[in-house]
């Protein structure tokens, strides 16, 4: 189907990190940000490593939805400690060129035989811990909302997820569930989504807006919404 083909475009650009997973894993006292292939949609290496700067802040939240910046090490993995009802990190890869013979880190400047050129920024935000504050946008970056408390949900279930950026609802957004495109925001920038598994929820945006800037040609915003359910 038409509607199908560009959902996948859109939620898969040519980025060599498009084909990655991003999540947040929680260990004692803490969370690891992770990349790699974590759904059955992307086949690789379960982690792959990013570079030591490509984390570039990282916000802890409260019930109150109140937040603090979390200190953030050039390293690979990113470590970030404190307790959290909900953890948002940034990061980019910078920009990317593509042209007939190699995809490079570097913007289309210069640069021969360009195909595309474009700026990457992913972000992906852990929910912990449920209030109401959470049922709002956090950030002004995009991001995905959960509308109500995803930890009373089991397989099979569903659950409402608003997107957003600059805190407004953004509509027509394809929204992927384990790495399948499940469906597009409406006016109201929500979609329904069916829990089809416990763990670790891995629920995913992207959006792609033009640049004129000499540089690149688009900017690619990837998002990613975790959060956690009893396995059984």
């Amino acid at each position: 189907m038409k509607f199908t083909r560009i959902a996948i475009l859109l939620l898969a650009p040519a980025l060599p990190a498009a084909a990655h997973d991003l999540w947040l894993e929680q260990e004692a006292g803490g969370y690891t940000l992770q990349q790699g292939h974590r759904t059955g949609a992307h086949a690789g290496a379960e982690r792959v490593p990013y570079a030591a700067d490509f984390v570039k802040r990282a916000l802890c939240f409260d019930e109150r939805g109140q937040s603090r910046p979390l200190a953030v090490a050039a390293a690979y993995p990113t470590k970030l400690d404190g307790e959290c009802a909900a953890l948002f990190v940034a990061a980019s890869s910078g920009v990317w060129t593509k042209t007939a013979w190699e995809t490079k880190n570097a913007p289309k400047t210069g640069v021969s035989g360009v195909l595309k050129s474009w700026r990457s920024e992913d972000s992906v935000k852990r929910v912990n811990r449920w209030s109401v504050a959470l049922a709002q946008p956090l950030t002004q970056g995009l991001e995905i909302v959960p509308m109500e408390d995803p930890f009373r949900l089991g397989i099979d279930d569903k659950i409402r997820v608003r997107v957003t950026l600059g805190g407004k609802p953004r509509a027509g957004v394809p929204v992927a569930y384990d790495g399948a495109t499940r469906g597009a925001t409406g006016e109201d920038g929500t979609v329904v989504l069916k829990i089809r598994h416990g763990g670790l929820q891995m629920v995913a945006a992207s959006l792609e807006t033009p640049i004129e800037d000499g540089r690149t040609d688009t900017l690619i915003q990837a998002t990613t919404l975790n959060f956690e359910l009893p396995s059984k």
